[in-house]
């Protein structure tokens, strides 16, 4: 029987659907196993097989019309939409999380100079696009962690109430503590001091629910290639409706404009921007990738994120388990399921030690500020976690 199928010893049973999709889309042996989503997420057979249809069917020498780029590209433009409940109009496809954040570096640069506020242990791409505003009069303020080495969240919320705050940006998780942050407060704070709210979504996007009028959000940016289980260089940034005509594209393009085609006609230049987030596309796009994002995250809609968030917890869980018996081990993520999506990470007595040990296994994980961070999906198991914790307990 298919790893994916087995029978999890404490939920009973794998969900119906989640067996059904694996068997489906993972229906080869995986060697080892596989706890490194946060990293990059296992592309579904389906997916891979899309693209590579795509890329293959430019060779026909009759039949190929460009016209199926553009479908593509409208797919998945409607299939990120539902995903976050926005609008496909308010999506713009980019190759990653770096270029969105960029974009709402941009749009917060439209306007007169202030503080960005971003938390202390972020991944880089949600800082260095606002550093590149200071050159312009804005401030970047770190707020430090807290004595977890969390982001503080009190003191984000002081610190968005401050005059002359411009933006707040934080991750939906962050990549290597597993945090994941309350939203929804943050967003309503922000949206109470007229405080443009940011979201690096990148490390929760597919692994828990996500709703962007439900967090007050603004700008959502996310790369596809880790949790939605998509190729590298697909990625997507939805941008609320409001505030698309507040700025202009930084990488200016000539499929951004409202008369594309007819540039090509009559070299006339002078033509207005697109009215939705497509303007904010970097001209040509790697279509065969972002069909496979569309395709992935149907995938993820069919089984339901909130069941992959409840299947991710329960694998979790003998994870949890062992190291609360251990005094030598700390978790690092916070065991609050609210406060957890897909990451889980931990402090072992010997970190280099036991990251030989499990490789040796064939466990295939990360190391981050010192931590062992697991980071298994829909299609992992507790069955997994078992063994693994198994090999910790023998280390």
């Amino acid at each position: 029987m298919p790893r994916y199928l087995r029978r999890d010893a404490r939920s009973g049973a794998v969900s119906e659907t989640i067996a059904r999709v694996c068997a489906r889309e993972y229906a080869r042996p995986c060697e080892g196993i596989f706890f490194n989503s946060a990293s990059w997420g296992l592309v579904p057979d389906s997916s891979a097989r899309e693209s590579a249809d795509l890329t293959l069917s430019r060779n026909r020498t009759h039949g190929f019309e460009e016209r199926e780029l553009g479908a593509a590209q409208h797919r998945c433009r409607s299939a990120l939409a539902e995903l976050i409940g926005g609008s496909a109009s308010e999506i713009a496809l980019v190759p990653n999380t770096t270029f969105g954040m960029t974009l709402a570096a941009a749009l917060v640069g439209s306007g007169p100079p202030g503080d960005v506020i971003v938390s202390a242990g972020e991944f880089p791409a949600n800082v260095l696009p606002w550093k590149s505003l200071q050159q312009r009069g804005f401030r970047v303020v770190v707020v430090p962690c807290d004595s977890d080495a969390l982001p503080d969240e009190t003191a984000l919320l002081a610190a968005v109430e401050r005059q002359g705050v411009r933006a707040l940006s934080v991750s939906m998780v962050q990549f290597a503590s597993g945090y994941r942050a309350d939203l929804a407060r943050l967003g309503a704070a922000c949206k109470a001091h007229d405080v443009l709210f940011c979201v690096d979504a990148i490390q929760g996007l597919g692994a828990a629910p996500f709703r962007v009028h439900d967090v007050h959000a603004d700008v959502v940016s996310a790369g596809g290639q880790k949790w939605l289980c998509a190729p590298f260089g697909s990625g997507f940034t939805w941008i609320r409706r409001e505030l698309l005509g507040r700025f202009d594209p930084p990488v200016p393009s000539w499929l951004a404009l409202e008369g594309s085609p007819r540039v090509l006609d009559t070299r006339q230049y002078e033509q207005e921007w697109r009215g939705n987030a497509r303007k904010f596309e970097p001209a040509t796009l790697g279509v065969q990738d972002y069909l496979g994002l569309a395709r992935s995250v149907e995938i993820l809609l069919e089984v339901g994120v909130e069941s992959i968030r409840d299947h991710i917890l329960h694998v979790h869980e003998p994870l949890i388990e062992w190291a609360s018996a251990r005094s030598d081990v700390r978790m690092w993520t916070p065991l609050e399921s609210a406060r957890r999506a897909g990451i889980i990470s931990f402090f072992p007595p010997d970190v280099s030690t036991v990251a030989a040990d499990l490789r040796r296994e064939r466990v295939v994980f990360s190391v981050r500020d010192g931590a062992i961070r697991f980071a298994p999906h829909f299609y992992n198991t507790v069955e997994e976690m078992e063994r693994v914790v198994g090999l910790l307990a023998a280390g």
